[in-house]
């Protein structure tokens, strides 16, 4: 930073998060006027919060925040932006319904700076581009086209500071080197400053005077214009990972140029044969964006792998591996493929404790979806593991805590398309690793009917929301019970349709075998109906298997008349369950009888066999593919979001931040992976599948099955202080008739009745596809008087 120049924009001690989670620690930086300033870092280290928190959307828990001398530490986004400072954010926030031209006309304020006409003329001077698309919607234009539009309506406001979060991030190099050469001509013309935070390297080397490094919310270096260009420099600070990179011949590639005899021997072998003139050459020189193994790297790898080989030997692998290695070079250069977002947003916001005295919300927003349509004007809450682009999720743990997902889940444009509104995110279980309602990291969701008791997990804050009458559906996952615990406790309707019949898609998984969606609401109507708009294949979720799908509201108003139901023996008796929970089940069934359902009893004794399957199918997966595999993990086709995937892999080094009962589950699931070689995994699928079998043969006999949902009522939170012991206790004591049907069949539970102040639900089973069986009868049951005075 040059001495002669002033400071516009200064940060000492910053701090700050979401909620009660730190994300920023003590963070000290100056720019001065006219100077360019990056931030360079992985996903996941703190520098959209920064950004954020510099621009006033997020409180600094301490330090101060200082713009053209003035103390703005508490001034909201508002007066920031009055003062001069202009914000582009991560994902562009563009409206895509709106032209280009609307778009521009949107961001205008009287400024006394000149006519509306004459800034937006002023501004296309500087993009070109935008202005033979102005007539074009927002969302008709490429991800580069969107960028510039962006940045292009940030400057319609006259910043003198511009804040940039990731404006490269999926955009094609063509439109990054003009937006590049568009930033330092803005620079010179109007005297800019810029605070950029990137992962391109070749794009914030260009701009920026100097480059600071940000890891884990903390300023660990800073680069000089100079050291930019000095390799070793730049290696010893991005040692974390080398940073994307934009063309060819930047520092790295002029370090580590391949050996071209060896791509050339590589090219010549039969797997991949030399290219004739009649096809085209893959270029083997590309912008080295990928960072290289070292030798170190490469012996440490082979030491786990058994291997003995000498130096020479990792040397001559590591030119063998190149051309592998500039396969992902090209792969980096490239835009991912991921679905277009159909309907503006905003971030939405944090809410006040006064706000949310059941703490089920996580963040409030409201994306309105189509003008009409099957769910027109419904308000609908999504576990806060589904993805709503441009919109916080953070699946209760606070190592996703600060990521924010670029796509829509198909079922949420699936649910705005039928004219929806989503009201926002519902508070869920740290990693959904609980069927309590205690383990979000930012703090318990209360019981609506009785505070201090579970809301039941891990889908708590969706049926809470449902129950309290703040939104009128919700949608929940299940990979235990995590839909229908939460029902029961809370007294709504929760259905686990059959595995497959809603697509996963954007959602973060635990085990794919497992993993459901569905709804929560107050009836089995809307219940019905939003299943109806949820339900179908989309192409892009590998547990989908040709869905057998219905008018799941034809079911209603058939009646019990005529039903054959099946009540479990194994549902009832187990070791916790309490009395008062089996005399409100054994009620209903007297109830359906009088309904004019035919009621008898029936034993599946592989009922409890199945509780032991899923045990193993649910801790060996989840360590497979939920942490070692990033909530990614491979071996299928389908639709993946790399951004989730960088954010997730940060447990690795935050390890003591996860729940104590999603470490207990990795201890079981690491012991029998590495020391039964996954022998068990294997084995439970195998059994569980015999388990289905039985379900099956008495679903022949009958249309449903019966039992109690949870053996227990919601139990109390337990305190702060408690063992160890007795918090994983809460978290899964109550899944035995709840886990053993995450094999695959369909259930709900339905409310039947009050003990102490706390719904009891009752729940139904059917074969693969067989909701409308559930529906008929739920609805029927439903319809023949409150639960509440059951």
């Amino acid at each position: 930073m040059s001495k002669d120049r002033e400071i516009l924009l200064s940060a000492k001690g910053l701090s700050g998060g979401y909620g009660r989670v730190p994300i920023l620690h003590g963070i000290d930086l100056d720019v001065a006027e006219n100077e360019v300033v990056g931030v360079l870092g992985h996903n996941g280290m703190g520098k959209t919060t920064l950004l954020k928190t510099l621009m006033g959307f997020l409180p600094a828990s301490s330090g101060q925040v200082r713009y053209d001398q003035n103390d703005i530490t508490r001034l909201p986004p508002n007066e920031r932006s009055q003062m001069g400072i202009g914000y582009v954010p991560q994902g562009r926030g563009i409206f895509p319904q709106l032209s280009v031209r609307d778009n521009l006309r949107f961001a205008w304020h009287d400024h006394g700076t000149g006519s509306e006409h004459d800034v937006i003329e002023a501004v296309l001077a500087d993009f070109p581009r935008l202005s033979r698309l102005l007539d074009r919607e927002g969302g008709a234009l490429s991800g580069g086209e969107q960028q510039l539009l962006s940045l292009a309506r940030c400057l319609m406001g006259d910043p003198d500071f511009l804040l940039l979060d990731e404006p490269t991030e999926g955009i094609q190099p063509s439109i990054i080197e003009e937006m590049s050469e568009t930033l330092l001509t803005l620079r010179q013309t109007r005297g800019l400053s810029i605070l950029l935070v990137e992962q391109n390297f070749d794009f914030i080397a260009d701009l920026s005077d100097r480059v600071l490094v940000l890891e884990r919310g903390r300023i660990t270096g800073e680069l000089t214009r100079e050291e930019l260009s000095d390799q070793s420099k730049v290696d010893q600070f991005l040692g974390f990972g080398a940073a994307r990179g934009t063309r060819q011949n930047t520092a790295r590639a002029q370090t580590q140029a391949a050996a071209p005899q060896r791509v050339e021997t590589f090219a010549q072998q039969p797997s991949a044969p030399a290219p004739t003139r009649s096809q085209p050459s893959v270029s083997t020189v590309t912008a080295m964006t990928i960072k290289r193994p070292t030798l170190a790297q490469m012996r440490t790898m082979a030491e786990r792998f058994g291997m003995s080989l000498s130096d020479e030997d990792l040397s001559e692998y590591t030119e063998i591996i190149e051309p592998y290695m500039q396969a992902y070079d090209r792969l980096d250069a490239m835009p991912d493929n991921l679905p277009e977002v159909r309907y503006p947003r905003s971030p939405g916001r944090f809410l006040d404790p006064s706000e949310n005295p059941l703490n089920a919300w996580y963040v409030k927003t409201e994306v309105r979806g189509a003008p009409d349509g099957k769910l027109r004007g419904k308000r609908i809450a999504l576990k806060d593991t589904i993805c709503l682009a441009g919109v916080p999720l953070m699946n209760g743990s606070s190592i996703m805590e600060g990521y924010t997902p670029e796509i829509d889940a198909t079922i949420v444009t699936r649910m705005l398309d039928a004219g929806a509104i989503i009201a926002g995110k519902a508070h869920c279980e740290n990693f959904c690793l609980s069927g309590g309602s205690h383990t979000n990291a930012k703090g318990p969701i209360h019981n609506p009917y009785k505070r201090g008791f579970m809301a039941g997990g891990s889908s708590a804050g969706s049926a809470a929301l449902v129950a309290a009458g703040e939104v009128d559906m919700a949608i929940a996952g299940d990979q235990g019970g995590s839909i229908r615990i939460p029902a029961s406790n809370c007294g709504c309707y929760g259905m686990k349709p059959t595995h497959g019949l809603v697509p996963y898609t954007g959602a973060m998984p635990i085990e794919q075998t497992i993993d459901h969606l569905g709804p929560i609401t107050n009836n089995v109507a809307d219940n019905a109906l939003l299943l109806e708009v949820l339900a179908g294949e989309d192409g892009l979720d590998p547990r989908q298997y040709k869905p057998q799908v219905y008018s799941y509201t034809e079911a209603l108003g058939r009646g019990a008349h005529g039903l054959h139901i099946g009540v479990l023996s194994e549902g009832f008796g187990h070791p916790n369950s309490e009395a008062d929970v089996d005399q409100k089940v054994m009620q209903a069934i007297e109830r359906f009888r009088e309904l004019g359902a035919r009621v008898e009893d029936v034993s599946v004794p592989e009922h409890h066999t199945a509780m032991d399957a899923w045990t193993a199918i649910t801790l060996e997966g989840l360590q497979d593919g939920m942490m070692w595999g990033n909530s990614t993990g491979t071996n299928y086709r389908g639709l993946f979001l790399p951004s989730m995937t960088d954010h997730m892999a940060q447990w690795k080094g935050r390890a003591d931040e996860l729940s104590h009962s999603l470490k207990a589950c990795m201890f079981v699931g690491e012991h029998f992976q590495q020391q039964y070689r996954g022998r068990f995994y294997g084995k439970a699928q195998n059994i569980m599948r015999r388990c289905n079998e039985r379900y099956l043969a008495a679903l022949k006999q009958y249309d449903l099955l019966l039992m109690p949902t949870l053996p227990i009522k919601p139990q109390e939170h337990p305190p702060a202080d408690c063992s160890l012991s007795l918090y994983v206790q809460r978290a899964f004591e109550m899944v035995p008739n709840t886990a053993p049907f995450n094999g695959g069949l369909p259930a709900m539970s339905i409310p039947c009745g009050f003990s102490e102040g706390l719904p009891i639900g009752l729940q139904l089973v059917g074969p693969h596809y067989g909701e409308m069986k559930i529906y008929q009868a739920a609805h029927a049951f439903e319809q023949s008087g409150d639960w509440r005075d059951m």
